[in-house]
């Protein structure tokens, strides 16, 4: 692995004294850390960029994390159970693993859920000499300090606490500030030649970007364990560490290992490699935590990794696909006399028109919901060059799910198929949510919008008059489903929202992105003055270009021009060039 180096000083995280190191001949990876290591979504993102980025080296990766463990050897008084201390496993774990890298990551329960404290920060600072101590002792000579994952008080809910007694199950509101502590008691390490990705202040940092976009967004259910987000979240500040040259900008592991043909099934691998022998070794090493899944003993577990390893290697090993002109996978049909075809992607159906000549750099338009109706635009721009996606994430009005299910299209289509780096967006109706939600999260993905009697505030449909908050009939039962999918737990949350596209232009105006709109000036479903009128108004304020084309008289259908030559001519003259 010595192409992969760690700079501390790529993207603005501060440089460590070892600026450059380089890591020769590594091949056995061993992760310490507690329960959010332990679940290893962010190891097995980690390996997967090793392995698809190195695809003639040959590594192991060995994660032992152990859920409630610390490094300070603190426990909530009232736990029945002691919480697991690393240092009663270190040495076997040492002995029998025999690392040549080992990252290590705690603080997440060293602090107990408690407000910063003197005393539990020296345990902390004590514990994690302890542990360097006795892995340099062992000959170890890369050790990779990882600075503790973000409590978020937002995910913890009504678990959290303001005056004690405090711990996991009633964690301090501000238990933050205590992990804020240890990470700059680590960073601060470096002075003395440690190695630390600073993952805390990173994530702080990601964090503070998802909410100023969406102030609900959540990454965990009780404010410690990330989902998969909030892990890649974690991987990619590790990665950043690394100084990965391709990581900076990538949304997603899929969009990560998307420029190989087989990313998804490398993923899928490396997790089950992963699980299988995290499972055998924490057996093998032993532990002290009850509850914990009994695995596979070693010596079964190794040659069925050896397995999963070589279905692995092969396919990272097998040049990607990088042109259009490659079939898609799935069904293959007719659309309109050109070639469709249907597959599945990430349990969710998709769709891509293939034009007979496409043209130069690859350029496609993404249809946000409805595919195929009043589709005389989407024809005639295949005819001309242009290739049609469609994702089916019906009854997700472009909530964070939505964006997250088309980041991962988005850089299957751009990665495995090379279509061109920005996309025409088609949003019709409440497709123009998707297209606006996701636009406002990937500005530099976007070549232009065209929206159609869009929804552009779900306050005016769904919500509409059932709810006070729009002049159109709305729809209570797309209301119930909409609360359901963004999380709301009241109506009030849902109105006090503020990312709705009518809320979030100023990223599409500051990447000079034009917009068309289409609309009926006598929408009874959907009053124009509340979506495209207010988009308008405000893109307008903001500097950006945007084009309307009112239908007099027209009601919310038909959707569309008669003679889609406007739509057409606009999509071609800010989409066909770009790639």
């Amino acid at each position: 692995m010595a192409a992969l180096v760690c700079l501390g000083a790529f993207g603005g995280l501060a440089a460590d004294t070892n600026a450059l190191v380089k890591l020769e001949n590594v091949h056995r990876i061993v992760f310490l850390g507690d329960s959010i290591t332990y679940a290893g979504e962010y190891v097995d993102d980690i390996e997967a960029y090793q392995v698809t980025r190195f695809p003639h080296q040959h590594f192991e990766f060995i994660n032992v994390g152990l859920s409630s463990e610390t490094v300070s050897g603190l426990s909530e008084p009232s736990e029945k159970n002691p919480r697991p201390d690393l240092h009663e496993r270190l040495g076997r774990i040492l002995e029998k693993t025999k690392p040549v890298l080992i990252y290590i990551c705690y603080g997440m329960n060293d602090g107990i859920y408690s407000p910063p404290d003197a005393g539990r920060l020296k345990a902390f600072e004590d514990g994690m000499k302890s542990v360097h101590e006795q892995i340099a002792a062992a000959g170890v000579k890369n050790i990779i300090h990882v600075t503790p994952p973000v409590f978020d008080p937002v995910g913890a809910k009504a678990r959290i606490s303001t005056n004690g007694p405090f711990g996991f199950s009633h964690p301090y509101w501000g238990y933050n500030k205590t992990l804020d502590q240890f990470s700059d008691w680590l960073v601060a390490q470096r002075s003395a030649g440690w190695l630390v990705a600073d993952l805390h202040s990173g994530m702080n940092r990601w964090l503070a970007d998802q909410r100023r976009r969406d102030p609900n967004f959540s990454y965990t259910r009780d404010g410690v364990h990330p989902d998969a987000n909030g892990h890649w979240a974690m991987a990619k500040q590790i990665l950043l560490y690394l100084a990965a040259p391709d990581i900076e900008n990538t949304e997603s592991p899929a969009a990560m290992v998307a420029s190989n043909s087989h990313g998804a099934e490398i993923l899928k691998l490396v997790h089950e490699q992963e699980q299988l022998l995290r499972d055998a070794w924490l057996n093998f090493c032993g532990f002290n935590r009850p509850g914990v899944k009994p695995g596979l003993p070693v010596q079964e577990a190794e040659p069925k990794a050896e397995e999963l390893d070589k279905q692995i290697r092969e396919l990272v090993q097998q040049p990607p696909i990088m042109n259009s002109s490659a079939p898609f996978p799935g069904t293959k049909s007719q659309w309109q006399g050109f070639d469709r075809y249907d597959f599945d992607f990430n349990g969710k159906p998709a769709i891509v028109v293939v034009p007979p000549h496409p043209l130069p750099g690859n350029p496609w338009a993404w249809r946000g919901e409805f595919f195929g109706a009043f589709a005389n635009a989407d024809v005639e721009l295949v005819a001309k060059g242009f290739h049609i996606a469609y994702l089916g994430v019906p009854d997700l009005f472009g909530s964070p799910r939505a964006v997250n299910y088309w980041n991962d299209f988005y850089a299957e289509l751009t990665g495995k198929y090379g279509l061109a780096k920005k996309v025409a967006l088609i949003g019709l109706s409440r497709g123009g949510l998707y297209c606006y939600n996701w636009a406002s999260v990937n500005p530099d993905k976007v070549a232009c919008i065209y929206a159609d009697a869009a929804v552009c505030d779900f306050k005016s449909w769904p919500g509409g008059q059932p709810k006070g908050l729009g002049k159109g009939p709305g729809s209570a039962s797309e209301w119930a489903k909409l609360l359901k999918t963004y999380d709301f737990k009241s109506d009030a949350e849902a109105v006090a929202f503020k990312g709705n596209p009518v809320d979030n232009l100023q990223p599409l105006a500051a990447a000079n992105i034009p917009l068309l709109h289409v609309y009926g000036d006598a929408d009874k479903t959907l009053p124009w003055e509340e979506n495209t009128g207010v988009v308008a108004a405000r893109y307008k304020q903001l500097g950006g270009n945007i084009t309307l084309i009112p239908k007099p008289g027209g009601d919310h259908h038909p959707h569309g021009l008669t003679n889609p030559e406007p739509i057409v001519d606009f999509i071609l003259k800010y989409a066909a060039t770009n790639t």
